[in-house]
């Protein structure tokens, strides 16, 4: 549901409950295409958090070709992370993603 005052779209975006873990890529890509066709002009933020660098930059690539304003990569390991190893995978997703890139990579 979609109200006046809304500045953006968040969807796939939370690692709270986990759930976007399940889902196929391409079940993301339709989500991603769903939430721009159906947001209007409020701008789509879409979660493409991903064990796998790989994983992140197709999933980048996905939202960017549904339309996507931003995307958020957030930390989806169940192990803690070292700061060396949050640093590589953001490094190594964010020089090759072009839309507004939003993280939320806690060590």
């Amino acid at each position: 549901m979609r109200s006046e005052t809304d500045e953006a779209v968040l969807v796939i975006g939370t690692p709270a409950t986990g759930s976007y873990a399940y889902l196929t890529r391409t079940e993301r890509r339709r989500t991603a295409q769903l939430a721009v066709q159906h947001a209007g002009d409020v701008p789509v933020i879409i979660g493409i958090g991903a064990l796998r660098t790989r994983d992140v930059l197709e999933l980048a690539q996905d939202a960017q070709t549904a339309g996507a304003r931003g995307v958020l990569l957030a930390s989806m390991s169940y192990q803690k992370l070292s700061e060396d190893e949050v640093l590589m995978h953001t490094q190594g997703s964010a020089c090759r993603i072009s839309a507004y890139l939003l993280g939320d990579m806690g060590v």
